[in-house]
C-alpha cells in the first residue's frame, strides 16, 4: 500500500511516522507494539514529586491520552485492560520527609540571603544617589547667586610653544657686566640665534685660557651662511657701538668667502675635465664649512663677584709682580645645530665648573679643620713631654752586686 503525497509529507517527523505505521498495522489486523519510551539521561535525578500538586493529574492524563486514542482501534488491546505505570516502574527516586524539609530550609536560607543582598545593593544605590544629589544641589546653590557673566573660569595651564622656547633669552646672573644685557638682545633679536645658553664661569679655578671671570654665550645658527653673516654683523656692532676689538676665530669674510667659492668651482671643473666621475662635497669644502665661529670680545669692565674674607686673606699672602687686572671676559660661541650637538660645550664647561667647586669646598673644609688638628697635635705633644719628665724624675734602686770568688780572695789579701 503506497502512501499519498500528503501522507508522506505529514510523516516527516518520527512520531508521525510511528503513528501512521501503527494505524496501518491495526487496520490490517495485526498487533501494534506499544512504543518504548526512551528514557532521558536525567530521568533518575532526585526530582521532588508532590502528590498534592494539581497539575499531576492533568499531565498524566495528557500523556496517556494519545496512547488510549491509538489503542481504541486495536481489537486485541481493547479487550485487555491498560495497566498504568506507577512511580516505581519509572525508577524515580523517592524523597523522604526529612530530606524534603532540609531542602525547603536550604531554599528558604538562599532566598533570604538573596533578599538581604538585594536590599543592601538597593540601599547603597540610594545612598550614592542621595550624595550626588546633595553635591549637585550645593554646586547649584553656589552658582545660583553668582551670575554667569561673573563666574570665574579655571585658568588654563600655560603652554609654551617650541618656537618661543627656542627664542627665549636666558636670565642674567648676579652682578652682570653692563654689556651683557644689550649683547643678549643683539644676538637673539637682531641676529636671530636660537637656543641661547649663558654659562657663568667666574667661579672656575684655575681660570681658563680665555680669561678670568669668564662669561660664555652659546647660540645656534640656522645655516652656514647665517652663521658667518651673523658673526660678521656682531663684530661690526661691537666695534661701532662699544669701541671694542673682538677677535672672531673661524669667521670667513665677505671677500674670503667669494674667493673660496670661486676656487671650489674651478677645482670641480678641472676634475670633471680629467674624467672624474664625481667628488664628495666634503672633499671640495676648501675650509668653507667651518660650522663654528668663536667671537672673543675680550676684557670689559664690571662683572666681578664680591670676595669673601677667606679669599681676601688668601690673596694677601700671594707675592708677585705687576698689577692685578679687574673686569671680566665675554666669549660668544656661534655654531650650527650639527656642530653644537657634536661638541656639546655645555656639558664640557659645566663638568669643569662642578669639579672646581668641589675642589674649592674641600680646600676650605681642610683649612677649617687645620686649627683643630694643630690643637690636637699640641695636646698630644704636651702629654708626651709630661710623661717623659715623670719617668726621668723616678729613682731606681738595684740590689747589691754579688762578686765572684776571686774578688773575695783579693779583698782578703
Amino acid at each position: 500500500m503506497a502512501l499519498t503525497t500528503r501522507s508522506a509529507t505529514t510523516a516527516a517527523c518520527s512520531s508521525c511516522r510511528q503513528w501512521i505505521l501503527r494505524s496501518f498495522i491495526a487496520s490490517i489486523g495485526g498487533t501494534a507494539a506499544a512504543p518504548r519510551h526512551q528514557r532521558r539521561t536525567f530521568a533518575a535525578s532526585t526530582t521532588r514529586w508532590r502528590e498534592e500538586h494539581a497539575l499531576n493529574d492533568i499531565n498524566t492524563g495528557f500523556s496517556a491520552a494519545p496512547r488510549r486514542r491509538l489503542n481504541d482501534n486495536d481489537p486485541i488491546q481493547g479487550s485487555t485492560p491498560v495497566r498504568s505505570k506507577s512511580r516505581e516502574e519509572v525508577h524515580e527516586y523517592e524523597v523522604t520527609g526529612e530530606q524534603l524539609q532540609e531542602m525547603q530550609e536550604l531554599e528558604e536560607a538562599i532566598a533570604k540571603e538573596q533578599a538581604q543582598a538585594k536590599a543592601q545593593r538597593r540601599a547603597e544605590r540610594a545612598a550614592k544617589e542621595d550624595s550626588e544629589d546633595v553635591e549637585g544641589n550645593a554646586a547649584t546653590e553656589q552658582t545660583e547667586h553668582v551670575p554667569w557673566y561673573l563666574q570665574v573660569q579655571s585658568p588654563l595651564p600655560p603652554t609654551e610653544s617650541s618656537l618661543s622656547a627656542r627664542q627665549r633669552i636666558p636670565d642674567l646672573p648676579s652682578h652682570p657686566p653692563s654689556l651683557l644685557e644689550p649683547l643678549l638682545q643683539q644676538v637673539s633679536v637682531d641676529l636671530g640665534m636660537d637656543d641661547l645658553t649663558l654659562l657663568d664661569l667666574r667661579e672656575l679655578d684655575p681660570p681658563p685660557a680665555l680669561g678670568a671671570n669668564l662669561f660664555m654665550l652659546i647660540g645656534t645658527a640656522r645655516s652656514e651662511k647665517h652663521l658667518h653673516v651673523s658673526a660678521d654683523k656682531l663684530c661690526r656692532w661691537l666695534r661701532s657701538n662699544h669701541n671694542l676689538t673682538p677677535f672672531a676665530d673661524g669667521l670667513l669674510g665677505r671677500q674670503e668667502l667669494k674667493v673660496k667659492l670661486r676656487r671650489r668651482a674651478k677645482r670641480a671643473r678641472l676634475m670633471s675635465a680629467v674624467g672624474a666621475k664625481g667628488t664628495n662635497d666634503t672633499e671640495l669644502d676648501e675650509g668653507i664649512r667651518t660650522g663654528w665661529v668663536c667671537v672673543n670680545i675680550g676684557r670689559i669692565e664690571g662683572g666681578e663677584l664680591p670676595k669673601t674674607e677667606a679669599e681676601i686673606e688668601a690673596e694677601s699672602k700671594i707675592v708677585g709682580f705687576g698689577t692685578r687686572t679687574t673686569g671680566c671676559h665675554v666669549v660668544v660661541q656661534l655654531m650650527t645645530e650639527e656642530k653644537r650637538g657634536e661638541l656639546d660645550l655645555e656639558k664640557l664647561w659645566t663638568g669643569m665648573l662642578n669639579r672646581s667647586r668641589k675642589a674649592k669646598e674641600e680646600l676650605f673644609r681642610k683649612e677649617e679643620e687645620e686649627p683643630t688638628i694643630a690643637e690636637e697635635a699640641q695636646t698630644t705633644r704636651n702629654h708626651e713631654d709630661t710623661e717623659r719628665k715623670a719617668v726621668g724624675d723616678t729613682v731606681l734602686f738595684s740590689p747589691p752586686h754579688v762578686g765572684s770568688r776571686e774578688t773575695h780572695q783579693e779583698a782578703r789579701i
